[in-house]
């Protein structure tokens, strides 16, 4: 689900950013997502009947944390690199 929503927020970028349209997925590319989406949730079920709900709000949490974290720090490297590209600044590693 969480997948998904990803392509289809990509896709609609991508369709409002270029002039030309973007072509249908094929229906076989459609169904191997739809059935990887479903692995995953089984898969987060079967886990949350070993740790219980309460620990799957918890991980939920931390894993957006975590995400978050990686965000912040590859735009912290992004924002350095560029400044470290400017010469009369003289900022070095």
């Amino acid at each position: 689900m969480i997948i998904s929503a990803l392509l289809n927020l990509v896709y609609s970028v991508l369709s409002v950013l270029l002039v030309f349209n973007l072509p249908e997925l094929p229906a076989s590319v459609v169904t191997i997502a739809n059935n990887v989406t479903g692995y995953m949730v089984t898969g987060v079920s079967i886990f949350a009947a070993f740790v219980g709900n309460t620990c799957m709000g918890v991980i939920g949490v931390l894993l957006a944390l975590v995400i978050a974290m990686n965000a912040a720090y590859l735009l912290y490297s992004l924002v350095f690199w560029v400044i470290r590209k400017i010469p009369m600044l003289n900022i070095r590693q």
